[in-house]
């Protein structure tokens, strides 16, 4: 049975967030971790942000344990398998769980009290994607290091200490392990690199530079499965609900650390795997999931990028996209292209919002990506 914590609502929304307007959930037989203390405000520093130093001494006492959020909807298998996984290896005795159901109708809170007691269970009335639960959950968490896990990832040892080293450095935003695809094995997520291509920010992943390099800088943390800084990501807002309903709120969220001076790094030594996809395949078709992806992709140059000349390169190529397309009959850019537009008054604003920027995107793609940041 399940009851509502008193005085819980509301009270979990003191942050630069959106107010969370979810409902706290306890199990009838126990507290949970509901009253734990919260980590403080933003403390970063900008600083020279663009290499990987080495540990600062002094490391908060919020930092010896963390929070981990996973968010998830109508998914209550998955979210069993996962809170399994953290428990079968440890994850579960030194972490606050928090599971954001983002308006499920099915049996998320039985599943996920039936497997970890103490977790703390934040539901949404509906549902807001995404973006939003993420939000919702660090919003909710205790400690100042955050690690993010969808639903779909699976912990296959201990991977905790190698994530949680890399806060001793306060200029250390985020940390990305190393994720593996389920299955196959692949490599899914972990050292990314990036540069202007096309007019567009052309991704590669780099799986054999990090087995060479270990430790280093990346572009951007995966989604899927990372840690961060719950002040700085805070101060940052959080994942950017313009990309809803899914895809490259990551890659923003970084991309924005980075302007502001903080770093973005991956660990090799950290290990998951994650079924990419099970989620939102159950619920879109490929076209539609086409052409979110590609709106995302413009959304995403619109909203970060300031380089005069990749702007230039990014119009022009954009306008013979637009052309090549429609002139083939394929339609998926173009109406990629006029949801975009649809959604530039949102855009705007963000970016008068935005502080000067620390780092340029040359040094930023120029740091991360060994291509110079160069346009091809």
């Amino acid at each position: 049975m399940l009851h509502r914590e008193k005085g819980v609502q509301g009270r979990i929304s003191r942050s630069p967030l959106q107010p969370v307007h979810g409902d706290l959930l306890v199990p009838e037989a126990g507290q949970g971790l509901a009253g734990r203390k919260r980590g403080g405000g933003a403390r970063g520093r900008s600083g020279k942000a663009l290499r990987v130093t080495a540990d600062s001494d002094g490391v908060m006492a919020q930092r010896e344990r963390c929070s981990i959020v996973i968010p998830t909807w109508n998914a209550g298998y998955l979210v069993e398998r996962c809170l399994r996984s953290l428990k079968d290896h440890g994850a579960a005795d030194r972490a606050e769980i928090v599971v954001v159901d983002d308006g499920s109708t099915a049996d998320t809170a039985e599943r996920t009290w039936a497997t970890c007691p103490d977790a703390v269970l934040v539901r949404h009335d509906g549902n807001r994607g995404f973006a939003a639960a993420c939000n919702t959950g660090v919003s909710r968490a205790s400690h100042e290091v955050v690690v993010l896990l969808n639903n779909d990832v699976v912990a296959t040892g201990p991977f905790l200490d190698p994530l949680l080293s890399h806060f001793r450095d306060d200029r250390v935003f985020a940390v990305n392990p190393r994720v593996y695809q389920a299955g196959d094995g692949r490599p899914g997520g972990g050292l990314v690199r990036g540069a202007m291509h096309c007019g567009l920010l052309r991704l590669r992943w780099a799986e054999r530079e990090s087995l060479r390099e270990g430790r280093a800088l990346t572009l951007y943390a995966n989604g899927a499965a990372m840690a961060v800084s719950r002040s700085k990501y805070l101060a940052l807002g959080g994942f950017d609900t313009l990309y809803a309903p899914f895809y490259s709120e990551d890659l923003d969220l970084s991309y924005r650390a980075y302007l502001r001076g903080w770093t973005v790094l991956y660990e090799p030594e950290s290990r998951l795997t994650h079924e990419h996809g099970a989620t939102i395949a159950t619920r879109h078709g490929r076209a539609f999931i086409d052409r979110v992806s590609a709106r995302n992709r413009i959304l995403f140059v619109w909203r970060n990028v300031r380089d005069l000349r990749y702007l230039v390169s990014h119009v022009l190529w954009m306008m013979a996209r637009f052309l090549g397309a429609v002139l083939k009959g394929d339609l998926t850019f173009p109406r990629a292209l006029m949801d975009a537009a649809r959604l530039v008054d949102g855009v705007r604003t963000r970016r008068r919002s935005d502080p000067d920027p620390v780092a340029t995107d040359r040094e930023i793609l120029g740091s991360t990506s060994g291509w110079a940041g160069r346009e091809s």
